[in-house]
């Protein structure tokens, strides 16, 4: 029996899907199958900073649970944007790898963690320069493989094919079809790893 719990914003939270995401659609699967649980600690519009703030109430509860797993799945609120209307909660990249260097070290004194690399957007859309999303993605990957974490990278697996068929119209969340890919690649991860 394991728990598992998504840490992170919007993606981790099930944002845009009906059907409460790839956190609940992983729960169900968990449930249905008798090997555990997944808990919800996804917060949209969360920088890293914000979810270090709320990082020791979800340690807490990994802490009380058999067998915990941290999904660990950042979004791209940290980024800046080339014309930003909230500049205040955006994180430098440097600081970026410190946080999540903090969160990971942190998750993974309780128990396994799997890192979810972001995931493409609609760059133009969305005001941000793609090489400058592009070094938050690989920092996040690396500073996940330095503390020995395992990495699922989401972002190499979306093609511009998949991108049509998993982005929501807004150009930065994944729709339902999105987050239950999200959802098939953990399930497959923890058969790969049991």
């Amino acid at each position: 029996m394991i728990t598992a719990y998504s840490f992170g914003a919007s993606t981790a939270a099930g944002s845009k899907d009906d059907e409460g995401g790839f956190i609940a659609r992983l729960d169900r699967y968990l449930q249905d199958t008798g090997a555990g649980m997944a808990i919800n600690h996804g917060v949209g519009g969360n920088s890293t900073d914000m979810m270090l703030v709320r990082l020791s109430q979800v340690v807490a509860d990994m802490r009380s649970r058999p067998k915990p797993l941290a999904l660990v799945t950042l979004g791209i609120n940290d980024v800046p944007r080339i014309v930003d209307d909230k500049p205040e909660i955006r994180v430098d990249l440097a600081k970026h790898g410190e946080s999540l260097r903090e969160i990971l070290k942190a998750t993974t004194e309780i128990g396994n963690v799997l890192y979810l690399t972001q995931y493409p957007v609609d760059y133009v859309a969305r005001s941000l320069e793609p090489q400058l999303v592009a070094d938050y993605i690989e920092l996040g990957e690396s500073t996940a493989r330095s503390v020995g974490v395992e990495v699922i990278d989401i972002f190499g697996m979306i093609t511009p094919e998949f991108f049509k068929e998993f982005i929501f119209e807004d150009g930065l969340h994944f729709n339902n079809r999105g987050h239950l890919f999200i959802c098939n690649q953990i399930i497959k991860y923890l058969h790969e790893n049991a």
